[in-house]
């Protein structure tokens, strides 16, 4: 079984390496520094338990690597028309995609019709990833792992309870013949037949610690360590949590106290306040939004979200990183 990770960062390293320790047949597409030091030297992965380095086949060309039996979607949402480009070469006739990103899922809409008007134009102004990839292939990885690239070539993670939920676009997908690709493989691998609510779980947490971290450039820890940033982590989650019961996501089990209480949070920087760091462009518009145009749809008030987002839209645009629409 081969497996292609399109978009070997942090979290795509990271799989990349657990996969190919499992002894899966992995290709990485990369870029840069990073796709160097993985072609010169393997790709390393450090976590509190141990460190190793496996060789995989590494290329900046989709093409050079050919059809695979599975692939996973690592890449930043804002390499996602990149990814409509590319991605052809690497499907064969009934390769699954699986996208393991932040946010909202390109594909929310798919087969999902919530109660109240509910538009992802955002995700996908376009169609090209609608195009480039059937519905029948679309799943969704969401991630509770923490990674960082320390150096190229050297993910650092910072987990010992690291934890994927898997699920397909659509709910009546059998999902074995992802499971068999990325079971086993020293992360904890769970299924749902509703990715959307796990999805919702997990960006109640980015929406209410990116933006602000990104902000403040203090750790996920340090925003909840202060009263004041907590109380507007806190106030985000309510709102978005306003947002996903509008549409039908009632019992998520959230609980925005608890979330903003004094070590509650990591000492970790979320992927939004590395990107700040390192200049690359933020994914303001799947994560955070594409939130504000659903509470919109559906006439919940964000106050604390407007106000959030103006400020970092104004951030990203003064230091040339944002790339989203008006």
């Amino acid at each position: 079984m081969k497996i292609a990770v399109y978009g070997a960062g942090s979290v795509g390293g990271y799989l990349a390496a657990r996969l190919a320790k499992a002894g899966r047949d992995v290709a990485v597409i990369a870029r840069g520094a990073h796709l160097a030091a993985i072609q010169a030297n393997g790709l390393t992965l450090e976590t509190p338990e141990e460190r190793f380095t496996v060789a995989v086949e590494a290329s900046e060309d989709p093409a050079r690597i050919g059809p695979v039996d599975l692939v996973l979607v690592t890449a930043k949402t804002t390499a996602n028309q990149a990814v409509a480009a590319g991605i052809a070469p690497l499907l064969g006739s009934g390769t699954p995609v699986v996208f393991a990103q932040n946010g909202v899922f390109w594909w929310y809409g798919q087969g999902f019709r919530p109660a109240v008007p509910a538009s992802t134009t955002r995700l996908d102004p376009e169609g090209r990833l609608a195009s480039a990839i059937a519905p029948e292939r679309r799943l969704g990885l969401v991630v509770h792992s923490p990674n960082e690239v320390r150096a190229p070539g050297v993910v650092h993670n910072g987990s010992t309870k690291n934890r994927f939920v898997l699920g397909a676009a659509d709910p009546a997908r059998p999902l074995d013949d992802a499971v068999a690709a990325l079971d086993g493989a020293g992360f904890l691998l769970e299924r749902t037949a509703d990715i959307r609510a796990a999805m919702w779980k997990k960006l109640l947490v980015n929406v209410s610690t990116g933006p602000v971290t990104a902000l403040t450039r203090a750790t996920a820890a340090g925003v909840v360590d202060e009263p004041g940033t907590a109380a507007v982590s806190r106030r985000l989650i309510e709102e978005a949590l306003a947002v996903a019961e509008a549409h039908g996501f009632l019992d998520l089990g959230i609980d925005p106290e608890a979330l903003s209480r004094p070590g509650s949070r990591p000492h970790h920087k979320p992927s939004m306040l590395q990107d700040v760091e390192l200049g690359r462009v933020l994914e303001i518009d799947t994560m955070a939004r594409i939130v504000q145009d659903f509470a919109r749809d559906a006439e919940v008030a964000t106050p604390t979200l407007d106000t959030v987002l103006a400020l970092l839209i104004r951030l990203a645009r003064t230091l040339d990183i944002y790339a989203g629409g008006d």
